[in-house]
């Protein structure tokens, strides 16, 4: 999706850094006044805009993609990804299913998978050993 901004505010707006951590490209040059910059959002989202009025140290920008959660998909999401716990679970000990899958939720955009899970320590094992075994799956 692409996001227009346009600046009609007469002052110059910084662009915040975290606007290119997940997936947005764009000129990361401050935009100037009159000034419109176009915002390439991953493909399934929407704009999350905010910004800050930093005084005379001036205007920062935040663009941030969020996902679409309508019912339809979140249905659909764990529609999917029960069938893929389904083949983990045949895969692996019913105890480390129950400690590192149990409790996980997922959603999916195109090709990618994401899978929330409870705390770092959880999402940080399951990365490290359980990769290639979601990913065969």
């Amino acid at each position: 999706m692409k996001f227009k901004y346009f600046n009609d505010t007469n002052r110059l707006v910084k662009i915040h850094a975290a606007t290119f951590s997940h997936g947005t490209t764009a000129d990361s040059k401050p935009i100037n006044t009159l000034e419109e910059r176009t915002f390439i959002l991953p493909e399934g989202t929407y704009p999350w805009v905010k910004m800050w009025d930093y005084g005379e140290a001036g205007l920062t920008i935040l663009v941030s993609p969020t996902y679409d959660d309508s019912e339809e998909n979140k249905i659909e999401d764990e529609h999917r990804w029960g069938k893929i716990l389904e083949l983990i679970s045949s895969s692996i000990s019913s105890d480390s299913f129950e400690a590192w899958f149990a409790h996980t939720k997922a959603s999916f955009s195109g090709k990618t998978l994401t899978i929330y899970c409870v705390n770092v320590f959880q999402r940080d094992w399951v990365k490290s050993r359980y990769t290639n075994l979601i990913a065969t799956r």
